[in-house]
């Protein structure tokens, strides 16, 4: 097996159980077990836990790059931001973990360097949904707190176009019940 491919197997296998299970996910002796590969090639390619997060931190970022590109091509919310969700969901369940596991540095920073490249597309698709097309900084507003509030519900099982239907058309519906509310406090 070359270098590349091992030190690939390494990360693949990490992210894959950072997303499971967070930081406990990350032992070297269970990494080993499930690549097959030996300890030794873990620290002859990484040396320690940090430096190996650091390398998991790098290849969230570049796949959250693949992530926003297909939330680009939306046309229409549903069913194409669900399936795209779907599709992208081990990145979704290791983002989970960073959020879950924020009170680290490193992931903290991961986080919000992942929500800066997603958040702009994810939240202008999301305001069209809710009908604020034209205003983005209420639609930003509005789609982070329905982000973090989909982090906090969201599990491998749930991780499907019925539950995220469901989520998304219920977050909608109280946004725009809000807007409601608000407008006619307005006029009182």
């Amino acid at each position: 097996m070359s270098k590349i491919n091992s030190e690939h197997t390494w990360i693949d296998a990490g992210y894959s159980q950072f997303g499971a299970e967070g930081l406990e996910g990350l032992q070297v002796e269970r990494l080993s077990r499930i690549t097959g590969l030996n300890k030794s090639g873990y620290y002859h390619y990484f040396g320690d836990k940090e430096t190996f997060l650091e390398k998991l931190m790098e290849n969230h970022q570049t796949l959250a790059s693949i992530f926003a590109e297909d939330l680009r091509q939306i046309k229409e919310f549903d069913p194409e931001f669900m399936e795209v969700l779907i599709k992208h969901t081990p990145k979704l369940m290791f983002h989970n973990q960073l959020v879950r596991n924020r009170e680290e540095k490193i992931l903290e920073k991961c986080y919000n360097l992942v929500n800066d490249i997603i958040d702009p597309i994810a939240s202008k698709l999301f305001g069209n949904f809710i009908g604020l097309k034209d205003n983005n900084a209420f639609s930003f507003r509005y789609f982070q707190q329905v982000r973090d509030t989909f982090y906090s519900q969201i599990t491998l099982k749930r991780m499907n176009y019925l539950f995220l239907r469901d989520f998304m058309y219920e977050a909608r519906d109280v946004i725009q019940r809000a807007l409601e509310l608000g407008s006619e406090r307005k006029k009182m």
